[in-house]
């Protein structure tokens, strides 16, 4: 399961002379059908205005994600072409709304919204969180969608408790590293489910117990020994799996609709966007660990700001690789 937050988007305008001579030279970079990562494209970005509740921010750096990836591919139906894609974005507010009153000019800011594969952005300003003076955007914004997701996933679906067993699975992807360093962080013994290549990175978390499922079985290892069982794997796969590591009363949370048929007592949480705790509330705590040292995120690469470097991150996203992929001026 993938957060969604798309929404149709117009034809970007091609720039007329008149623009060429007013300077408007802003670019976008999307696609106009759906495909390999070489569908990427520099789309000419008209001039934007804010609205009253809205800033307009110069974008520093966008965080590609696996929901990028699934657009591009043509997977999600709600995508229309054109498409300028990009949810996760860094930038410094140029220009605000009359509306708005808490934000200024020349404030790096943070949000989770649309269309971010662009030089510059408009947004609703109750979106935007202001990013602390001392973090570097490219550690800042690879935290925006992995973060959101591992934070509500943490305090609301799992509601994990001290001196709980929380066994992670997909415990290698963004999500699941950042749900690892969470949960330690409320005392839970964790117990983290990925693939060797995660082990080291997985092993300076902190973890009570790595299993690899690539050369032992998670179920025969950990039968029954879940209080708090999380799916972070792709659509979370392994319903029956999950069932069989958690005790009977446990709560599992997944990225997955349901579960099967089970004759244990179990909660089930189904992962999914929710405003029971914003993003926006669940960044500014976030943020606030990354800058004191207390939460670490894992960058696979920086790639430049122009067509190369989103083609070139797209090229990553469809790769095995470990940590965020991030365009950055």
């Amino acid at each position: 399961m993938i957060y969604l937050l798309i929404s149709h988007i117009p034809a970007p305008r091609q720039l007329t002379n008149l623009d060429m001579r007013r300077g408007i030279t802003m670019l976008a970079y999307g696609y106009q059908k759906f495909g390999g990562p070489t569908v990427f494209e520099e789309l000419p970005q008209s001039q934007l205005i804010p609205t009253d509740n809205q800033l307009l921010i110069k974008t520093l750096a966008v965080n590609l994600t696996e929901e990028d990836r699934l657009e591009r591919l043509g997977t999600i139906q709600s995508v229309a072409l054109p498409h300028i894609p990009g949810h996760d974005v860094i930038g410094k507010i140029i220009q605000v709304g009359a509306a708005v009153t808490d934000l200024d000019v020349g404030t790096v800011v943070a949000a989770r919204t649309n269309h971010t594969y662009a030089d510059q952005v408009c947004l609703d300003s109750d979106l935007a969180v202001s990013m602390p003076t001392n973090l570097d955007p490219v550690t800042a914004v690879s935290l925006v969608t992995p973060g959101i997701v591992a934070y509500k996933t943490v305090r609301y679906f799992a509601d994990i408790q001290a001196d709980q067993t929380v066994i992670v699975k997909g415990a290698g992807s963004p999500v699941g590293l950042l749900i690892i360093q969470l949960a330690k962080r409320l005392g839970a013994h964790v117990i983290a489910i990925a693939s060797d290549r995660y082990a080291k990175l997985i092993a300076t978390l902190g973890v009570d117990q790595f299993v690899d499922y690539q050369h032992q079985n998670p179920v025969h290892v950990l039968a029954d020994r879940g209080d708090v069982v999380i799916n972070v794997a792709i659509d979370g796969v392994g319903g029956k799996d999950d069932l069989a590591m958690a005790k009977f009363d446990a709560t599992i949370a997944s990225f997955a609709r349901h579960l099967p048929a089970t004759s244990k007592s179990i909660r089930f949480q189904a992962i999914q966007p929710t405003e029971v705790i914003s993003d926006q509330a669940a960044l500014q705590l976030l943020f606030k660990l990354l800058d004191t040292g207390q939460l670490t995120t894992t960058i696979n690469e920086q790639l430049p700001f122009n067509l190369t470097g989103f083609i070139q991150g797209h090229q990553r996203l469809d790769e095995p690789h470990v940590g965020q992929v991030v365009v950055a001026r």
